[in-house]
C-alpha cells in the first residue's frame, strides 16, 4: 500500500536528521540518564492553578459536549479583547477563530487561501512544521534566506526578487522562533507594501508577541492598508504555560473567519469546551501570568547568554524575544549536527542543531532556555566543557 506524496514528504532530511537527536535524548532521559535537554520550547513550570482549576470544574460541571468551531462568544470576546491591549488594534468577535494551537491556525489560514500551485514566500530559518502546513493544499513554498549577517532579518530586496506570478502570501514569523529576532517596523512597512503592490496574503504566525524583551512586538495588521490581508496567529502555550492544553487563535477579517468556520468544522469540529473555560480564564482573571512568565524568560535569557560569553570559539547574539538562544559554533571547525551528538555522549546535554530549521542555520545550535537557572548554569559548564576539551 502507498502513501500520499505529501506525507512522503513529511519525512524530511537533513531537518529530520537534526530533530532526531532531541528523540533520542528524550528516551535516553526516560530510561533514567541524568541528561539536560535543552532542545525544545516547553516550560519547566506547570500551568497557572486558576487555570487548570477552570478546566477541572468545568469538565464536572459537565461540559463535556460539541462546541462551536470557531469557539464559544465569550472566548472570542476575550481573546479579541486581549489582542486590543497586546496588539494595539481594535478587533470585534467577528474577527476571532479560536483553534486547538497556532499550528492548526497556520494550517487553517493555509487551507483558506492557497491552491495548488500557488507559492508562498517563507524564510530559511523558519519554524519547522510551516512546511508541512502550507504544503497541504498544494502549494510551494520558495524560501527566502535570513542571513546571520543581518540579524536573521528579511532582506525584502530578497523577497522581491523570490515573486513570481504564482506568489499568493507571504509567511511570516515575528518574534521569530528560532532566532529570536523581532522584525522593525521599516522592515515589515517594506514587506507590507510588497503584499499590497502584488495583492499577496500575510499569515502572520505572532506567537512569542507577549515575550518580547527590549523590543516591542509590532503586528503587521496594524499597518496601513493591511488588516483586510493579514491573516495574525496566536497560542496561550508560550503566554500562559498552556503548552500541553493545544489552545491558539486567528485574527483576520470577517470573510477569512467565516472561511476558517468551515475549514476547522471539517477538520475538528471545535476545540473541547473544558479546556475554552481554562482559556478564558487565562484571558481574564490569570491575565497576570503574561508579565511573570516574560520576566522570568527574561531573566534567563540573561543568565545564560553571561554565562557562555567567556566560551572561547562560541558566539552568542542576545534574542530579542522568545525562550531560545542561537549559538554560532562555527569557529569551532565542528558540523552542527556532529557537534551536537558529541556533545549529548560526552556531556549528557541536548541541543538543538540549527539545519532543524533550515540551511542559514548550519553552524548553529539552538538552546531553548526554558529551564531552572540552576540547569542553565549547568548546561553553560558543561558546554564550555565540551568546547575547552574539542574545539
Amino acid at each position: 500500500m502507498r502513501f500520499s506524496s505529501y506525507v512522503s514528504g513529511m519525512a524530511g532530511g537533513e531537518e529530520a536528521g537534526a530533530w532526531a537527536i532531541h528523540g533520542t535524548a528524550r528516551r535516553r532521559q526516560r530510561a533514567g540518564e541524568d541528561l539536560l535537554v535543552l532542545s525544545i520550547g516547553d516550560h519547566d513550570f506547570t500551568t497557572d492553578q486558576r487555570i487548570v482549576d477552570a478546566a477541572i470544574e468545568s469538565l464536572r460541571a459537565g461540559n463535556h459536549h460539541y462546541t462551536p468551531s470557531i469557539g464559544f462568544q465569550p472566548l472570542r470576546e476575550a481573546a479579541a479583547a486581549f489582542h486590543g491591549k497586546v496588539i494595539g488594534e481594535t478587533v470585534g468577535v467577528e474577527n476571532v477563530a479560536i483553534v486547538p494551537g497556532a499550528q492548526c491556525g497556520v494550517f487553517t489560514a493555509a487551507q483558506c487561501v492557497l491552491d495548488p500551485g500557488d507559492e508562498v514566500i517563507a524564510f530559511d530559518p523558519m519554524y519547522v512544521t510551516y512546511l508541512g502546513a502550507l504544503e497541504a493544499r498544494g502549494a510551494t513554498v520558495v524560501q527566502v534566506p535570513l542571513l546571520p549577517e543581518d540579524g536573521f532579518l528579511p532582506d525584502p530586496a530578497r523577497v522581491r526578487a523570490a515573486l513570481t506570478p504564482r506568489t499568493k502570501a507571504i509567511m511570516l514569523n515575528t518574534p521569530n522562533n528560532p532566532t529570536g529576532a523581532v522584525y522593525p517596523r521599516e522592515t515589515l512597512e517594506a514587506l507590507a507594501d510588497i503584499c499590497k503592490e502584488h495583492d499577496l496574503w500575510m499569515i502572520s504566525d505572532e506567537v512569542y508577541c507577549t515575550m518580547c524583551y527590549e523590543q516591542s512586538h509590532l503586528s503587521p495588521r496594524v499597518l496601513d492598508g493591511m488588516a483586510e490581508r493579514t491573516i495574525s496567529v496566536y497560542s496561550f502555550s508560550k503566554s500562559h504555560a498552556m503548552t500541553g492544553f493545544r489552545m491558539g487563535w486567528m485574527v483576520a477579517s470577517k470573510e477569512l473567519i467565516d472561511a476558517a468556520d468551515d475549514v476547522v468544522s471539517s477538520m475538528m469540529f471545535g476545540a473541547a469546551p473544558f479546556i475554552q473555560h481554562a482559556a478564558l480564564t487565562a484571558l481574564t482573571d490569570a491575565v497576570d501570568t503574561v508579565e511573570t512568565i516574560r520576566e522570568r524568560y527574561r531573566g534567563r535569557r540573561d543568565l545564560i547568554c553571561d554565562a557562555l560569553a567567556a566560551v572561547p570559539k562560541i558566539h552568542v547574539r542576545k534574542p530579542d524575544a522568545g525562550m531560545f538562544l542561537m549559538i554560532d559554533i562555527r569557529d569551532t571547525g565542528w558540523d552542527a549536527i556532529d557537534f551536537a551528538w558529541k556533545l549529548l555522549e560526552e556531556q549528557g546535554l541536548a541541543l538543538l542543531p540549527g539545519e532543524g530549521f533550515g540551511k542559514q542555520l548550519a553552524g548553529h545550535l539552538r538552546l531553548s532556555y526554558g529551564a531552572s537557572d540552576e540547569t542553565l548554569t549547568e548546561a553553560a559548564r558543561r558546554l564550555s566543557a565540551f568546547v575547552q576539551k574539542n574545539g
